[in-house]
């Protein structure tokens, strides 16, 4: 895997996923786990100052591992949004949602931009055959900003 790739989920409920797919696919430090936990405290500005510069960093995809509970998180939605923003020399990251059932709703911010066509899905049963691909399909629909969708207000809390 030739991108560095930051990992968004529910912590409780997809721990052990994204433990997987960190230990199974994130050679050589590609998978970050940096996401935010839920004691995180600041300003909304102090906040998305720290999702870019600390937890998003040098990453260049955005997986959102889409569990039970995800599209109801506000640090989800939250790491989304960063994602979709340039900033300074950084530009924006391509979006992955992984959908760990396919009866799961995606969070609404990654929904709109999955419906522009600007991020790109899969289901978890197929990771071992399709993840490179879908990780360089959603890394090259970084060029495309006129299909971001990311005006939606930001989340105020977990439902």
């Amino acid at each position: 895997m030739a991108h560095k790739v930051f990992v968004s989920y529910h912590h409780e409920n997809d721990q052990k996923k994204a433990d997987h797919l960190r230990n199974t696919y994130g050679a050589d430090n590609t998978l970050i786990d940096r996401s935010l936990d839920e004691a995180y405290d600041g300003t909304d500005d102090e906040i998305l100052a720290a999702i870019r510069t600390n937890h998003l960093k040098d990453s260049t995809v955005t997986i959102v591992l889409i569990g039970s509970e995800t599209a109801k998180r506000k640090w989800v939605d939250w790491e989304i949004y960063a994602s979709l923003r340039p900033y300074g020399s950084r530009s924006r990251n391509g979006l992955l949602g992984i959908y760990l059932d396919s009866s799961y709703e995606a969070p609404a911010r990654l929904q709109d931009n999955i419906n522009s066509g600007y991020a790109v899905t899969m289901d978890w049963k197929n990771i071992s055959w399709q993840l490179e691909s879908k990780i360089q399909a959603a890394y090259d629909n970084r060029g495309k900003s006129e299909l971001v969708r990311n005006s939606r207000k930001r989340r105020e809390r977990n439902s």
